[in-house]
Order: C-alpha cells, then structure tokens, then sequence
C-alpha cells in the first residue's frame, strides 16, 4: 500500500511525464479540478437510482459498474489534491500532514448532524 507522499511521486511521475502543470502558479487549477472531479463523483451518486439516465449519461448499468465510476472520479480528485499539493510545495511531507491534521480531528471530536452514521435526512417542516 502506498503512502500519501508515494501516491503524491507517483502523480507527479505522470505530470512531468504528460506537461500537467505543477509550479505553485497551478495551485488554483487543481483545485478546481478536484471540485470538478468531485462534482463528477456527485452527479452519477445522486441518480444512482435513475438507471435510464446512468445508461444514458454514463453508460451504466449495473451497481458495480456505478461503484468503479464513483471511485474513479473520487480517485481523480485525490490526484488533483496530490498534484496540488505539491504545486503548493514539492518537499511537502503529505504523510506528516496528514498525520497532523488527523489528530486535530481526533482532538476536536466533532459530528455534523447530517454527517453521523445513521442520521437521517432533515426532514421538512411545514
């Protein structure tokens, strides 16, 4: 299994090798192409129960095949991130970045309402 700075090489292996851009000036276009690939992750989940137009927009027919386009596109936007981050800064230790930023989390012990396993969507008040 690789690590978030292997993963990060590794990107980067193929931005060099294909001109992706990746000085600091590219900063903004990765993340906006992670909200992109996000977005992308975004539409095919919210008709994952409009099967004629997952054939249609996507060619999808089956559940798996919904699951690998879903990963695919989340995938995507962590190689946007990789790719950004080291725009941001090439000697960035993402491993050590992380690491911190769990422990914050950790630390802060926050849940969203509508983020906590088993919640329900709100319902509508009339």
């Amino acid at each position: 299994m690789s690590t978030l700075n292997e993963a990060k090489d590794k990107v980067i292996e193929l931005a060099k090798r294909f001109g992706w851009g990746i000085s600091r000036e590219h900063v903004a276009t990765k993340i906006f192409y992670a909200i992109i690939e996000l977005g992308e992750a975004g539409d095919a989940w919210k008709h994952r129960d409009d099967k004629g137009w997952l054939k249609q927009e996507l060619n999808i027919v089956t559940e798996e095949e919904l699951t690998e386009h879903v990963a695919e596109e989340l995938i995507d936007t962590i190689f946007y991130c990789l790719n950004g981050l080291y725009c941001l800064d090439p000697d960035l230790d993402v491993d050590k970045a992380f690491d911190r930023k769990w422990r914050i989390n950790l630390e802060r012990g926050r849940a969203y309402v509508d983020d906590r396993e088993g919640s329900m969507p709100a319902s509508h008040v009339e």
